[in-house]
């Protein structure tokens, strides 16, 4: 026989049994959070389970499909739009069972330091809405830069790592599509960029992390362009910021360290000026 419990039967455990409330919040916040498996020993994009309205899809199936067709949209078209090298290779990955609340509370320091091992740059996640029987479609993603959520962590000096853009398409003729929404403008590639060059830099490969940062450069600013409000504008703003401090500190260690060969390619930059001609 199913039990049923009532408002007040959950606020009588509350005051009675925390601690029973307490694990059994942790289980349901855990059971929909699965792990989900990098591509080793590649980086990976972590793209999870959005949650989104009644009508935005019949079923389950139709959630999965949904991801299937963004994972192969952005392997597909996005793949070349930041810098890399054989070693260097970025793979989506679909994380089935896998939805975190839209505050991204899951992301715990001890989660992010497993992610951050292995090679996780980015996890995408949101909300997906649709209105007038799916006419009208509108998306607010979460881009959480785990590099950078590393960082902070350890009480460094670095931007938000968890950065939220809406997307909105009122409806045309045709009906709208959530993935060309989403993967049609160019701001998973700026958030991977921005995520790989910090990565990079920390790795010490300091040509390609300088190419990186000064790619989400110019990517951000498009997106600032769109004239975002509120804490994304700001957000966005203090990203950009910091990928361009990140670039002229890649052309300064690169000049001291003894590994580098030199002159290379950072070379031509200066410390003051590091995407020159790039943004």
């Amino acid at each position: 026989m199913r039990m049923r419990f009532s408002f007040r039967d959950w606020r009588v455990a509350q005051i009675a049994y925390p601690w029973l409330v307490m694990i059994f919040t942790a289980s349901a916040v855990q059971a929909q959070f699965a792990d989900c498996q990098p591509v080793t020993p590649n980086f990976s994009v972590f793209l999870s389970e959005p949650a989104y309205t009644t009508g935005t899809f019949q079923d389950q199936k139709q959630l999965q499909q949904f991801l299937e067709r963004l994972q192969f949209e952005l392997d597909q078209e996005h793949d070349a739009r930041w810098v890399k090298s054989p070693s260097t290779d970025v793979r989506f990955v679909m994380c089935f069972h896998r939805a975190p609340r839209l505050d991204g509370q899951e992301f715990v320091p001890s989660v992010i330091e497993t992610m951050h091992t292995r090679r996780v740059l980015l996890e995408i996640w949101g909300n997906l809405e649709a209105e007038d029987g799916g006419k009208k479609i509108t998306a607010r993603m979460n881009y959480l830069l785990v590099p950078l959520k590393f960082a902070a962590n350890r009480n460094e000096r670095v931007p938000p790592a968890l950065q939220r853009l809406v997307y909105s398409d009122p409806g045309t003729a045709s009906k709208p599509d959530f993935v060309e929404l989403i993967a049609r403008p160019l701001d998973i590639d700026a958030f991977v960029a921005a995520a790989f060059g910090f990565k990079l830099l920390r790795e010490r490969q300091w040509d390609i992390a300088h190419q990186n940062l000064c790619r989400a450069a110019t990517l951000l600013k498009s997106i600032q362009e769109r004239s975002p409000r509120g804490r994304t504008g700001e957000d966005i703003q203090a990203l950009r910021t910091f990928v361009v401090e990140s670039a002229g500190l890649a052309i300064k260690n690169a000049g001291v360290d003894p590994k580098y060969k030199k002159p290379g390619l950072l070379s031509l930059y200066k410390p003051n000026e590091p995407c020159h001609g790039e943004e």
